[in-house]
């Protein structure tokens, strides 16, 4: 979902004439002083900031978003082309430190002054962390430049005693308490411990991890709660049954029901971010679950739940659907000699909340098959189960189905008339460097947003909340990697 569209400010940035920071200064106890650029290469002074708190030199920055200005002690700045030179004098009783940093475009870190650079990633680096662990004895000048082009921005700093976790193998929870692995670095890198996640009869939990940026405790080593990795492990018995499963997480997640031999939902190398997966399927005796989860930077979270669904009774012998042109056609099957009193459609855009598509009443069938026709159901993938209702005024449930309907109508922007400064885009296809223009009727593009990766079938908002649209006619382009795609022309009130 994009939030907003965040219009650039055009005008060639301006000489603060109150900057405040001398730009030489460190600070001292944790904080940062970072002295602030409104152009790159440190160029044109602003003010500055400050990160981190006492006893905790950690920070993470995204600088309130791309396309906005952001306030110092001084001036405030535009977030996009503009560059920032954290200092810091910290004193390090002696042991093993490790440094981490990331940054969106380009960072760097030196522990001498500037002199030399310990981590070096001034180049466009798209927020992949750099990690060094080095021994540390007395008083360090630290330096962290940062610079950012454009669109998103982010920059993040840890330090951290190094700390290593006695790893003995990662065996399996039994029953419905998870063992839970925990790892610095996206890879599982480095192991820090372990922990049990309990959970009720139907194995859910949800773990939040006590919020980003901050320590969570483990067994052995507390771990950072960003760019940080999990396994849990759970072997259990399931009676037979048909089970669904439903994984939600911040960022990508994967789960297996073999040990980790294959993934039955996968999110591992998708774009990051809120996402939820769904997989039904019958199974009885014992498996071997495995859930994967890694975070890189901000909200973070991993969400499991399963339910029990309830299974066709054993006169109920098939239930399908395929789509039919702009339709969804269901067929299901029942044994001859059984008498249903109704059979109740039911529809659902994310299969757990349900409502009345149609009905059989009175139904009757030779042979024992019956069909119905959705038309023109309005999601792109819709759910489907069958309520069956006997003589007895007995009711059973079918399994739910998915049945992905083909997107009918390209890609589209809409409402075409807005009122609440809120437009709709769906595509209909997957998009690699999608970006959308606001131009004037006669073409001229008054601002542009980088939107990135779309999927075929998503549909995403925006508003118009930073831009001054007087009444009148406008167009709406949509381009994928610089060439237009889609332009749609639309009336704003």
């Amino acid at each position: 979902m994009i939030a907003g569209l965040l219009l650039p400010q055009l005008a060639a940035a301006q000489p603060c004439n109150t900057p405040q920071g001398d730009q030489v200064s460190y600070g001292t106890n944790d904080t940062w002083l970072g002295y602030v650029y409104d152009e790159g290469n440190f160029v044109n002074y602003m003010g500055y900031v400050t990160e981190g708190v006492p006893g905790n030199a950690s920070f993470s920055q995204d600088f309130g978003g791309s396309y906005v200005n952001f306030p110092t002690n001084g001036c405030s700045f535009y977030s996009e082309g503009f560059s920032i030179r954290y200092k810091l004098i910290k004193t390090f009783p002696p042991g093993s430190y490790t440094l981490t940093i990331s940054g969106d475009d380009q960072v760097r870190l030196s522990l001498d002054g500037g002199a030399t650079w310990l981590i070096d990633l001034w180049t466009f680096n798209g927020f992949l962390p750099a990690s060094v662990t080095l021994t540390l004895s007395g008083t360090y000048n630290m330096i962290l430049e940062y610079q950012e082009g454009a669109h998103q921005n982010r920059v993040f700093f840890n330090v951290e005693t190094t700390c290593a976790g006695t790893f003995s193998g990662e065996a399996y929870g039994i029953g419905t308490t998870w063992n839970a692995y925990y790892y610095k670095g996206v890879n599982f890198d480095l192991y820090k411990g372990s922990a049990v996640q309990s959970t009720g009869t139907n194995l859910s939990f949800t773990q939040n991890f006590g919020g980003d940026a901050v320590s969570f405790p483990t067994s052995d080593c507390p771990v950072y709660t960003d760019f940080f990795s999990a396994r849990y492990r759970l072997r259990h018995t399931f009676p037979f049954n048909s089970y669904t499963f439903t994984v939600s997480g911040d960022d990508k997640y994967r789960l297996s029901l073999d040990g980790g031999a294959t993934w039955v939902i996968d999110r591992w190398n998708f774009s990051t971010g809120n996402t939820m997966r769904m997989y039904t399927s019958n199974l009885s005796g014992s498996y071997d679950i495995v859930l994967e989860y890694y975070e890189k930077d901000g909200s973070n979270f991993i969400q499991l739940s399963t339910n029990n669904n309830i299974l066709l009774p054993l006169n109920f012998i098939s239930f399908m659907g395929k789509v039919n042109g702009n339709n969804v056609l269901l067929d299901w099957n029942i044994a001859d000699q059984d008498s249903p009193l109704d059979f109740v459609i039911e529809r659902s855009a994310d299969g757990q909340v349900f409502q009345v598509a149609g009905a059989i009443s009175q139904a009757f069938s030779s042979g024992g098959k019956y069909s119905y026709t959705d038309i023109k159901p309005d999601a792109r993938a819709v759910y489907y189960r069958i309520r069956m209702v006997d003589q007895l005024n007995k009711i059973s449930y079918s399994p739910t189905v998915r049945i992905a309907v083909s997107a009918r109508e390209g890609i589209r922007f809409y409402p075409t008339i807005i009122t609440n400064r809120t437009v709709n885009l769906e595509t209909d296809r997957n998009l690699f460097g999608a970006s959308i223009s606001v131009c004037d009727i006669s073409g001229n593009v008054l601002a542009r947003k980088q939107i990135g990766q779309l999927f075929a079938g998503q549909t995403i908002s925006f508003r118009f909340d930073n831009i001054m649209l007087a009444p009148g006619l406008y167009l709406i382009q949509l381009a994928d990697e610089g060439k237009v795609i889609k332009t749609e022309r639309v009336l704003v009130r």
